[in-house]
């Protein structure tokens, strides 16, 4: 199981290998065509219905599995908006998603809203069931980041701005956080398009909310959560298994 961390905690070698590996996948192709998929579906059941957390689950887990194609260390990190609200800050430096506005033609144009506090985030993880927590997330805890970065960051086709990863990264955490808060908190369908628990995901027919529930299920933790040492048995107690 490997982690997300916070870009902050990165270490510089990371920071480089992380950047490298996204420019090799837009080399791909492959960040215009997930920009492409996000704009077709936009309308299509992955905003505003029950889905939105787990297609962009998937959606994340889709795009770190080809940046580790390029490099099996890569993970994708997560940008903690309620305390990095400045274009000042490490995250927008030259030598990491700075270099990307120019690069890629992003026209980012930094405070168009106000990016989400600390109180909202916690106001919205002690919601009790899914479907109330959903909806408070994506709107107004979701969208204002985007509107914040401006440009392709604020448009259908947000995933052709690198940091759109890092966005949907802490809004991952946020989930798999009050996830691991409410564990018998069922999947609640909300929404007018097909949107219950083994529903089609637009896009990919074969993966339902039901197969991203469990994120450590899907190979990976955050750093806020605890590491799970194994159980290590002395090698008298080892022995005494096995007769």
């Amino acid at each position: 199981m490997y982690t997300r961390k916070n870009y902050r905690k990165l270490t510089d070698l990371e920071r480089g290998t992380f950047v490298q590996a996204l420019f090799h996948v837009k080399s791909t192709g492959l960040v215009d065509h997930f920009a492409q998929v996000h704009s077709t579906h936009f309308t299509h059941g992955i905003h505003r219905n029950s889905h939105f957390l787990p297609w962009h689950r998937e959606l994340l887990l889709r795009f770190e599995h080809a940046l580790q194609e390029f490099d099996p260390s890569v993970t994708i990190p997560y940008w903690d908006w309620t305390v990095d609200r400045s274009p000042s800050d490490p995250l927008w430096a030259n030598s990491f998603l700075g270099q990307f506005n120019s690069a890629w033609g992003l026209g980012r144009a930094f405070g168009g809203a106000t990016l989400p506090t600390s109180q909202q985030v916690e106001t919205n993880q002690g919601q009790g069931t899914y479907d109330a927590f959903s909806q408070g997330l994506e709107s107004p805890i979701h969208g204002s980041p985007h509107i914040w970065v401006g440009g392709v960051m604020a448009s259908v086709r947000a995933p052709g701005d690198p940091v759109f990863y890092l966005h949907h990264g802490q809004i991952d955490l946020l989930w798999a956080r009050w996830q691991l808060a409410h564990p018998n908190a069922p999947f609640v369908p909300f929404g007018g398009t097909p949107n219950g628990l083994n529903e089609p995901l637009m896009e990919w027919p074969d993966r339902t909310p039901a197969d991203v529930l469990d994120h450590h299920a899907l190979g990976y933790r955050y750093d806020f959560e605890p590491v799970v040492e194994p159980v290590r048995f002395p090698l008298e107690a080892v022995s005494l298994l096995m007769l």
